[in-house]
């Protein structure tokens, strides 16, 4: 990756894969790495919309200023404000917004690797399995401990070429001061074990692909879905089926192409995702009750 690529440069075309596709992106600073575990300081210098990332270890992200909007694949939002902490399990296809206010946009994103992980859950009282949630995204207000913490951090470990070896006290500290405050519930996250495939969220997923050739199947599979539980959630966002929806979306994107643009009936098919022009042409009559080339002389 070129180490001078911007966060928001690099999120156009990818799925960030947490952590390891946060080295060596400019917006963000690896202060503590080694094997799973790591902690890095993000600084952002503008606001950035629609970033969907993958947790591959488990994410504990700290606001310092500014706000994040972490929306799920069951496009639950859920906002986190400066002073604030947020839990993300491993296994999550998320999308986050940050938005900038006044003081810039800076948080602490710690990644827990499986051998801090073992050491922190055998030491204090384990959660009953009522509490153990797979899923559970949990958020916290930061006690003044915590705020403290990261306060210091910073000032500390930017300053030193990686001291690796601090870095399992580090996170063993943060993760204590947590869970004193939070009745259990970050220890019982960290206890669950995610099981299943990666779910993104159906929304954003339809925003991206709507206008392309996949059919609903592969759009399932891109979701993470089987092809009847996709269908099911899908109806139960828009009211109708993924087919329905997609021809409806192409061909009111066909119509717009045909009345501004000057490309053929031809090129509009291919480009709503139609490769059978015959097919294009019957479901633009049967939506509009005139054929594409009507519509083209009338523009």
């Amino acid at each position: 990756m070129n180490r001078q690529m911007a966060l928001a440069h690099y999120c156009e075309d990818n799925v960030l894969e947490l952590p390891e596709d946060l080295f060596g992106l400019r917006d963000i600073n690896p202060v503590l790495f080694n094997n799973e575990s790591s902690i890095f300081y993000k600084d952002l210098e503008s606001d950035l919309a629609n970033i969907e990332f993958h947790t591959r270890v488990p994410c504990i992200v700290y606001i310092q200023a500014g706000h994040e909007v972490i929306t799920t694949s069951e496009n639950q939002s859920i906002e986190v404000g400066p002073g604030e902490v947020i839990y993300l399990p491993k296994g999550l296809n998320l999308h986050s917004d940050y938005f900038h206010a006044g003081d810039g946009l800076n948080a602490f994103l710690l990644f827990v690797g499986s051998d801090v992980m073992a050491k922190f859950l055998s030491a204090g009282q384990t959660p009953s399995a009522a509490m153990v949630n797979e899923d559970a995204i949990v958020k916290l207000q930061a006690s003044r401990a915590v705020q403290n913490y990261f306060s210091a951090f910073y000032t500390i470990y930017d300053s030193l070429d990686n001291p690796s070896h601090l870095l399992e006290i580090k996170l063993l500290e943060i993760l204590h001061l947590l869970d004193i405050h939070d009745s259990g519930r970050l220890r019982a996250s960290l206890l669950a074990v995610q099981k299943g495939g990666v779910k993104r969220n159906i929304k954003r997923l339809m925003d991206q692909y709507a206008i392309s050739n996949l059919s609903a199947k592969q759009l399932a599979v891109l979701s993470g879905r089987s092809l009847s539980t996709f269908n099911r959630e899908f109806k139960i966002l828009y009211g109708t089926t993924p087919k329905q929806w997609l021809i409806e979306r192409r061909i009111e994107q066909a119509h717009e192409l045909l009345s501004t643009e000057q490309w053929s009936v031809t090129d509009t098919a291919l480009q709503v995702g139609y490769s059978n022009v015959s097919h294009f042409i019957a479901a633009f009559k049967k939506r509009y009750g005139k054929t594409p080339y009507e519509i083209k002389q009338q523009s």
